[in-house]
């Protein structure tokens, strides 16, 4: 049986008694086929790259995270100089890395905390439809116990979690699947061997008939072992994802762990002793978070979980409202579906080195649906919930306690006409009212909040074909998307064919935030250059911040001094795929007609913008299917994000021209 233990204050206060919240659950590793141990050798400095693998081994003593490296069939277990304490937590499994580090047998001690690892790309999460999961019920040799039935697993599994889950994500996620079982294991249970539960259970049911590849997430469920230290384990992300449970089948087991699954790390709390937050220091609770399933209740996963796994402010998911000035908000109740925002998001502090921004989270909770343990907590549901969270990492949502006199957890929120405060921020919010209905908020300043944000960039056509040589003029539009900051200067960079000429080179743009301007922009083509329609870009870099800037792309047409011909049409085929990694081959392809008819010889010019702003320009000769095709070969050194790609084309010997038609491709 899953055992809740309640926590009595003790003779030292607050801090002992949240302290003690972080003994209910242990979860959080990863799945790794463990490769033959190799003697050890003497230490050795070496690069490898390869697929990162978090574990978290959580139980009531000794918490911490673990790091893993899969490469060539070999698995390193990485050491860092400050493995728990100062290491940002801002990767999940499946993450592409390089390490640096000096080699002990299979042990990399790595150059520094957290310096010896540079990330190549990150794993895409899988976070909205159906997630579809097989629950392998498994016992041992020496514990053939069945502690519950199949039927009993589907429903907490496939009724429960799943609404949870649907729930959760505004009725966007839910679980489906299959159990499966029970089946005895060739093992003992006595030595808590969970790698090799993994390979037993899948073989058990590769053997009874299953299809594991048609399952994306894996449960293995297995009766009380005491060698265990834990109710359950659980990989941070990954695709597949794994997860054990240790005896105590249920939703606050079974819905932490598949938390872990999506991505989510721990929702913590903030102790900071008497005050609610101070620039004096602060500690933190693993588990300290008392109204979300990260921490330790069976509640909604707060609007900084729910916000990375794209549930709140994402596509169809419902707003967050984003207060970086003075102002009024109104918020929903955070359970129930809805086109409302659900939560506010309050501007803390912006890293002025990486831009990474800090934030308040203000959500308002009411006993409703997984929330129903609210009831009668009338701190809760007449007030507002604050937590605080970081872009800079995965793992940096605490609770704040608004009531920091009393001392419990359980009171965290902050009532009507009471007023939050961090001067360091210089951010006051305020609660006007709560109710069943939702509830509003006023959110102020003390100074305008600096919200530094990428431009935007507008290019105009450059009309009908031209003479080579001759200048065409554009307008080029740039606004300062800024809010709150001082006046900003943009860089502008022309990207043109080679020869040619522009007169961009050196200019620089000032601008105030939250305006624009526009400028004539002159290229001239090559004296040379030939009939077609060429790419030409144009890149406007923030001053502050080299990662905030923009692009836009416009075309110059070279006619012939021939007669006009028919009318040409182009058509841009979209990759095979939507994603592709590092180091392969990206097809593309286009075709020209005619009046219906394939043109052959005609001249298609590709331009390749890169996210980092980086121009790849490549022209080819349509066939006689009036066709062509090539692959671009993406490099270790290419940046991760979207390719947005172009072509244009022209007919030898014609006036006749297509404009710009465009695609794109994801790299990670």
């Amino acid at each position: 049986m899953f055992v809740w233990f309640p926590h009595q204050p003790s003779a030292r206060g607050k801090l002992a008694q949240k302290l003690q919240v972080a003994t209910l659950l242990a979860f959080l590793t990863i799945l790794a086929g463990l490769a033959h141990a190799e003697p050890a050798a003497a230490p050795n400095k070496i690069t490898v790259e390869g697929t990162l693998e978090v574990l978290h081994e959580d139980r009531p003593q000794g918490s911490r995270y673990r790091y893993f490296l899969q490469s060539g069939g070999r698995r390193f277990q990485l050491r860092m100089r400050h493995d728990n304490d100062g290491h940002r937590h801002d990767h999940q499994t499946g993450d592409r890395v390089r390490v640096r580090g000096q080699q002990i047998g299979e042990t990399l001690a790595l150059d520094g905390a957290g310096s010896g690892m540079e990330t190549l790309s990150y794993v895409l999460p899988n976070t909205f439809g159906a997630q579809k999961t097989l629950v392998l019920l498994v016992n041992f040799q020496d514990n053939p116990s069945q502690p519950y039935t199949t039927a009993y697993a589907e429903d907490v599994v496939f009724n429960t979690t799943s609404n949870f889950h649907y729930e959760n994500s505004y009725q966007q996620t839910w679980l489906t699947g299959d159990v499966r079982g029970w089946f005895t294991l060739p093992m003992s249970g006595a030595t808590c061997d969970f790698n090799a539960i993994y390979f037993a259970a899948r073989q058990a049911a590769t053997n009874s008939g299953i299809n594991l590849a048609d399952y994306k997430r894996f449960i293995y469920a297995f009766p009380q072992t005491n060698s265990c230290g834990w109710w359950g384990l659980g990989t941070v992300g990954g695709n597949p994802s794994h997860a054990w449970i240790n005896g105590s089948l249920q939703l606050r087991v079974v819905g932490h762990e598949t938390g872990h699954n999506l991505g989510l790390y721990h929702s913590h709390a903030l102790e900071c002793g008497s005050v609610t937050i101070t620039s004096a220091g602060c500690s933190s609770i693993e588990y300290g978070d008392t109204v979300d399933i990260m921490g330790t209740s069976a509640g909604h996963y707060n609007a900084y979980q729910k916000e990375w796994l794209g549930w709140l402010g994402y596509g169809s998911s419902p707003p967050l409202s984003t207060a970086s000035t003075d102002g009024i908000y109104t918020i929903d109740n955070y359970e129930t579906v809805g086109t409302n925002p659900k939560a506010i998001k309050v501007l803390k502090a912006v890293n002025p080195s990486s831009g990474a921004r800090d934030w308040y989270y203000v959500e308002h909770r009411q006993a409703i649906g997984f929330d129903g343990d609210l009831a009668g907590n009338t701190n809760v549901v007449s007030g507002v919930i604050i937590h605080s969270g970081s872009e800079a990492s995965l793992d940096a949502s605490y609770l704040l306690d608004m009531t920091p006199a009393t001392s419990s957890w359980f009171d965290p929120a902050l009532g009507i006409g009471q007023t939050f405060q961090d001067p360091d921020a210089g951010v006051a919010i305020s609660v006007l009212s709560a109710d069943s209905a939702g509830a509003t908020v006023s959110i102020s300043y003390s100074a305008p909040q600096c919200v530094p944000a990428n431009p935007s960039v507008a290019l105009s056509s450059g009309g009908a074909g031209v003479q080579a040589g001759t200048p065409v003029a554009y307008n080029l539009t740039i606004t300062n998307n800024d809010s709150g900051c001082a006046t900003a200067t943009f860089s502008l960079q022309p990207s043109l064919p080679q020869g040619w000429t522009t007169n961009l080179v050196g200019s620089a743009i000032n601008l105030s935030a939250g305006s624009s301007t526009t400028i004539s922009l002159q290229v001239t083509s090559a004296a040379s250059a030939s009939s077609g329609a060429y790419g030409i870009t144009v890149i406007a870099r923030h001053s502050d911040n080299a990662n905030l800037f923009a692009s836009a792309s416009s075309t110059y047409t070279v006619a012939s001094s021939a007669p006009g011909g028919s009318s040409v049409n182009l058509s841009i085929a979209r990759p095979p795929a939507a994603v592709y990694r590092l180091k392969k081959n990206v097809p593309l392809s286009a075709r020209v007609t005619s009046s219906g008819q394939p043109l052959s010889g005609a001249d298609v010019t590709f331009t390749i913008t890169k996210p980092d702003g980086s121009i790849v320009t490549s022209s080819y000769q349509t066939k006689k299917n009036g066709q062509v095709a090539f692959k671009y070969r993406t490099t270790m050194l290419d940046p991760i994000g979207t390719y947005q790609v172009s072509a244009a084309t022209s007919v030898p010997g014609t006036a006749s021209s297509a404009g710009l038609v465009t695609t794109s491709f994801i790299v990670q």
